[in-house]
């Protein structure tokens, strides 16, 4: 087989998994019927089985071949401060989720019927808030480690629930803020524990 035919056949591939993508956020999983993919894919029934044993592999390609949480919350830790590191990390949470608003709803949507789907929704997000929590533990003025996990998992959800499940992109931004600026400063200042072990 040539290099030209594999970049075709992964076209084609991508091709049915982007239009997939686009019909199961708009009518659900199971109002899209493989045949209906194929026909606004422009191929061929069988070239839909071909890269895809069963509907659910497609939906499973959907949800597994995209940027993981920690490479794309990773590539935005720059920043000294807690509250620095935030604002890059919910910026680009917000900026991929948005980016991916079709996969994220679909995630969202299915996880409630299919086992496989709520396992990797379940991964996805133990995955992005452990990565948060990595860098948000680098930081120069962290005073409150113990409190980087369960901060990283509110983080994490409010951005998720504003982006995927409340649609309110623009709206978003301002509770964002307050949010980082309160989590900056649970996280920069001693805890009530540290506080009195230290007296």
């Amino acid at each position: 087989m040539t290099a030209h035919a594999d970049t075709a056949r992964s076209t084609k591939r991508q091709h049915i998994i982007e239009t997939a993508e686009r019909l199961f956020a708009e009518h659900g999983y199971d109002a899209t019927s493989t045949a209906r993919i194929a026909h606004e894919a422009g191929v061929p029934s069988g070239l839909v089985f071909y890269h895809f044993a069963t509907k659910l592999d497609l939906l499973l390609a959907i949800v597994n071949e995209r940027p993981t949480p920690s490479a794309v919350l990773r590539s935005a830790s720059r920043g000294r401060s807690v509250r620095g590191r935030l604002r890059a990390v919910v910026s680009a949470m917000a900026g991929e989720l948005e980016h991916n608003r079709a996969a994220r709803i679909i995630v969202f949507r299915e996880a409630q019927a299919c086992p496989e789907i709520a396992t990797r929704a379940a991964e996805l997000f133990a995955e992005a808030a452990a990565t948060v929590a990595d860098v948000l533990s680098g930081a120069d003025d962290l005073a409150d480690p113990a409190r980087v996990r369960t901060a990283a998992e509110l983080v994490v959800s409010r951005v998720f629930l504003d982006i995927v499940v409340l649609g309110q992109t623009e709206s978003a931004a301002k509770r964002h803020a307050a949010m980082i600026d309160l989590v900056a400063d649970m996280l920069t200042s001693p805890g009530p524990r540290t506080a009195r072990n230290s007296a």
